[in-house]
């Protein structure tokens, strides 16, 4: 079975419901094992923080746990492969996801254009 590492729109586009997700994307979750960086539920805490993303109540690894989806702690090894990333991307937070895809050999979905005007391979659209 596939593995995907989702980028954090999709993530949170999953959890709420969105139809911005789009059928095809919520096939390919479907039917992939699902990786979620611990990354981007910083990146989600954060902005609920500022007031820029409503989040749903309770634990956030809880509920992603329960959809099946593994949750990818950020390695020392992930900070290094960040350190050899070729790509510029000026997002800290993309970046690190697109490390950790590299490292863990999963494949990062996206709908970030910036990301994926980077051409990078291991990277598909979500």
């Amino acid at each position: 079975m596939k593995r995907h590492l989702l980028d954090t729109h999709l993530i949170y586009w999953w959890m709420t419901g969105d139809a911005r997700l789009g059928k095809a994307t919520q096939r390919i979750i479907a039917k992939s094992d699902i990786v979620v960086s611990a990354a981007s539920l910083w990146e989600m805490v954060l902005k609920n923080a500022k007031g820029k993303l409503p989040l749903p109540e309770g634990s956030l690894e809880e509920q992603l746990e329960a959809q099946g989806f593994v949750l990818l702690p950020i390695l020392s090894r992930h900070i290094e492969a960040v350190r050899s990333l070729t790509c510029l991307h000026a997002d800290p937070f993309d970046r690190l996801l697109i490390a950790q895809a590299y490292d863990e050999r999963l494949t990062l979905l996206t709908r970030d254009a910036a990301i994926l005007a980077l051409g990078l391979d291991g990277v598909v659209e979500g």
